[in-house]
């Protein structure tokens, strides 16, 4: 948990002069990772979109995969969302995998600055998020959820400071079943 922090931080200043990508600032970041993860779930497809869209910088494979909650991904991407913008820090990361007989996708953002009591409030208040368990780290917790969204269940991992301060690090992930259209 100690290399989230250090993630983050090395993403922040490495990221700091671009100036070409869009954040929607007027929105708490619980709310961005609603839009962007909860609204319609997971959706790989869709965030790729978007950060072409948008023009978001791409963020390093190596990061990707240190923010990613699937072990072994089929296929992954991530950008950094906030770069240019006043904001702290801010990423989105995708990606899509096999459990079991199952392909499931998810979807995470990474948040600096962020009131880490008040996104954990948001996600129980609006999605009506039950807890499924946690564990303990070494200055962090990680904290599972389960949500139901169209009848399909959703698995949510809050990671957060053990001591929040309203300024933390928030990783917030959803891993949901792959839905495709017909």
């Amino acid at each position: 948990m100690l290399r989230l922090q250090t993630i983050l931080a090395s993403a922040a200043i490495a990221f700091v002069p671009l100036t070409n990508a869009l954040a929607d600032d007027a929105l708490p970041p619980f709310d961005r990772f609603a839009d962007h993860c909860l609204d319609r779930g997971p959706q790989y497809d869709r965030a790729a979109a978007l950060a072409h869209r948008y023009k978001w910088p791409s963020l390093a494979a190596d990061m990707v995969l240190s923010i990613l909650p699937l072990s072994e991904p089929v296929a992954f991407d991530g950008w950094i969302t906030g770069a240019g913008s006043t904001a702290p820090f801010e990423a989105l990361v995708v990606g899509r995998a096999m459990v079991g007989e199952k392909a499931v996708e998810s979807c995470t953002m990474a948040f600096a600055g962020t009131d880490a009591a008040g996104f954990e409030r948001s996600l129980v208040s609006t999605r009506a998020a039950r807890p499924s368990g946690e564990q303990n780290g070494e200055g962090r917790i990680r904290k599972f959820f389960t949500i139901e969204r169209d009848g399909l269940k959703e698995a949510v991992t809050l990671d957060l400071p053990i001591y929040p301060n309203g300024s933390d690090e928030v990783l917030a992930s959803v891993v949901a079943e792959q839905q495709t259209e017909h």
